[in-house]
């Protein structure tokens, strides 16, 4: 289990018996419980304030070293005044503790919001990530990486505002533990730099891609990299790129895409160079943070929040980022329309002669009009009795379907990652069905595909089977390019079944195939 998932499962617990720290912090709560400290709400009886206080295990507080390099760590973080750290306001030693004293974050962590919502509008996103990208890079002028940048690090306000917490701490865990601990690593496993991985040297690029990792998951709702053991996930990331993020989010702008995976660069040196810039590279999708509820049950959203909602459709972030190219587009369009109305108006037009904007048109060379695909209408194939094999799970990669129909050359479907090229004997095939919404009389489909070397079949029904041998074969491709034409003769279908076929292409970590996009051409009957 990782620290991360330990923090969201402590409950709350109240003290069972009154405890005054410094003779001034009354411990009242525990409100979260990790691998090196828990965090209880307290009350200053010297100032009359709610503050929060760390206390360290007492296994690592008996460490006296430990102790030493825990206050040293707090006196540092201590001096970072900025609005976007949590204070730290006291250190000190109980004889039964070890304690920091720090403000008291009326609201949620980012992971306790992502575990209610699941993920978050691009512009919330970026809104929270920027504010800890520039409170990050204040705290490197000073000399000082968090090491430990995760979503239960992150504490958000009524207000919007995001807070980074836990500076200096991630420092001392170093020498309580490493890498080679069963279900830890230094960092949090979901969001560990390459290099504290291999146990180099550190510095605020390692944050960068700590927070960029962050990022992803609220964008996507899903971490960069997912594993069974926290080992393993960490080590993923020294020999793998994770998707790219709009391979698991298609809405999300391609710009803000290309922000996030350079953060995610496994080469320090490819990415940002400080998380100033990274702030920058963001402010194109900087929206609205997201709405914190004053009290359960809230319901009112502020004006910033309204300011921030997807105006007909399209999000403000989506409008700022693409505008470069909407506008002149725009603007041809309202050209073309004004000079057909006039056309039409002076009788040098008929209108019998001008295609209507939203007609199914022939192409070129005679060919039959596309056949309108919708992401809704796909779905995975993976059928879980299949005679001779022990058979699928009834899905396959299904977030990512939405790829084969977006348009972008970038994005793909894939399927599941097997550890031989022919499944592992567990299955004859794997694929997507799509629903063509009626029959239809198909003459040509067009398949591209980044995994060159692919064999897939085109199958064809006018009802789905769990069967793959109850579809009738359109097309083979036994050794795929990067873009294959395919002709289909006229067949009657209503269901297309793209059937993914032994061998697998073999990559690094296993064997995979995947699919940008595909294409059909057809009448319909």
């Amino acid at each position: 289990m990782l620290e991360d998932d330990r923090v969201m499962q402590a409950p709350p617990e109240a003290l069972p018996f009154r405890r005054v720290l410094g003779g001034r912090y009354l411990l009242e709560e525990r409100i979260a419980l990790g691998g090196m400290a828990s965090v209880w709400r307290a009350h200053d009886e010297t100032l009359q304030r709610t503050v929060a206080v760390k206390l360290l295990h007492d296994h690592l507080a008996a460490d006296e070293d430990l102790r030493e390099r825990f206050r040293r760590e707090a006196v540092a973080a201590a001096k970072l005044g900025h609005p976007g750290i949590v204070g730290l306001y006291d250190t000190g030693e109980h004889p039964e503790a070890t304690y920091l004293v720090m403000a008291y974050i009326e609201g949620p962590t980012l992971r306790e919001l992502l575990a209610e919502r699941g993920r978050l509008e691009v512009g919330e996103a970026a809104a929270v990530t920027a504010q800890v990208a520039e409170a990050l890079a204040y705290a490197h002028t000073r000399g000082l990486v968090h090491r430990d940048v995760k979503p239960a690090n992150i504490l958000l306000e009524v207000d919007g505002g995001a807070k980074v917490a836990d500076f200096g701490i991630a420092k001392v865990a170093e020498s309580a533990r490493d890498l080679t601990q069963t279900g830890t690593v230094l960092g949090t496993a979901a969001y560990v730099a390459p290099e504290q991985v291999r146990g180099d040297p550190v510095d605020g690029r390692a944050d960068e891609y700590a927070l960029a990792c962050v990022l992803y998951e609220a964008v996507s709702g899903r971490r960069p990299f997912e594993a069974e053991s926290a080992m393993t996930m960490a080590a993923q990331r020294l020999n793998e790129d994770p998707l790219p993020l709009r391979a698991v989010r298609p809405d999300v702008p391609r710009g803000l895409d290309h922000v996030v995976m350079t953060a995610l660069a496994r080469d320090p040196a490819e990415r940002y160079p400080d998380l100033a810039a990274f702030a920058r590279a963001l402010e194109p999708w900087v929206g609205a943070g997201p709405a914190i509820d004053r009290e359960p049950g809230a319901a009112e959203a502020d004006e910033a929040d309204q300011e921030a909602a997807p105006v007909g459709g399209l999000s403000r972030g989506f409008l700022r980022s693409e505008r470069t190219w909407l506008a002149p587009v725009t603007a041809l369009l309202v050209v073309a329309i004004a000079l057909t109305a006039v056309g039409l108006a002076t009788g040098v037009l008929e209108s019998t002669s001008v295609p209507a904007l939203t007609a199914t048109a022939v192409d070129e060379g005679g060919q039959a009009p596309p056949v309108p695909l919708e992401a809704e209408g796909l779905a995975a194939f993976d059928p879980e009795d299949v005679e001779g094999f022990v058979g699928g799970d009834g899905v396959e990669n299904d977030e990512l379907l939405p790829n084969l129909v977006d348009g972008d050359p970038d994005t793909a479907w894939r399927t599941e990652r097997y550890d031989e090229p022919d499944f592992g004997n567990l299955k004859p095939g794997v694929g997507v069905v799509v629903d063509l919404g009626g029959p239809y009389a198909l003459a040509s489909a067009r398949v591209t595909t980044p995994t060159e070397g692919m064999r897939f079949e085109l199958r064809v029904a006018d009802e789905p089977h769990d069967d793959a041998e109850a579809w009738e074969v359109a097309a083979r491709v036994d050794d795929a390019e990067a873009r294959e034409e395919l002709d289909l003769g006229g067949v009657d279908a209503r269901y297309v079944l793209l059937y993914v076929v032994p061998d697998l292409v073999v990559e690094d970590g296993g064997a995979v195939a995947a699919v940008s996009s595909i294409e059909l051409r057809g009448q319909p009957r």
